[in-house]
């Protein structure tokens, strides 16, 4: 076994060299998800969504409203249930009341075109999780 002065093996310094190999990838492979989320967000999923499941520009702005008021909630400390964003989501596009997958996919696509509101979204899609147990 090659010992150097420091009493570090070949080994380790092997280690200490595929560490910062993959560092300097993971840092890559950041910066390449980052791009590509920036991207996704200029298309603006959840419009993409309202709008493909009947919501008119009328009802989308009303839910983007929604969300930066539930944003600004969870911002400041409140709270809310789960319950009273689908009821809400709800009366903005009445065609939609009770299908969850339109739920499922409308807040997942918020999380990819508006990140500040993740904390948020994570708090709907956890309390999603509860109704489906």
């Amino acid at each position: 076994m090659n010992i150097g002065a420091g009493g570090e093996t070949v080994w380790d310094r092997q280690l200490d060299a595929d560490v910062i190999d993959l560092q300097a990838r993971v840092t890559d492979l950041e910066a390449q998800l980052n791009a590509a989320l920036g991207i996704l967000a200029l298309i603006r999923p959840a419009e993409m969504v309202l709008s493909r499941w009947g919501a008119d520009s009328q009802q989308q702005r009303a839910f983007y409203d929604l969300i930066d008021e539930m944003t600004r909630r969870v911002d400041d400390g409140s709270t809310f249930s789960y319950a009273e964003f689908a009821e809400r989501v709800s009366a903005i596009v009445p065609a939609r009341r009770g299908d969850r997958r339109f739920f499922e996919i409308l807040i997942e696509a918020v999380k990819l075109e508006r990140p500040d509101s993740r904390p948020m979204l994570d708090h709907l899609t956890h309390a999603m999780a509860l109704f489906r147990s």
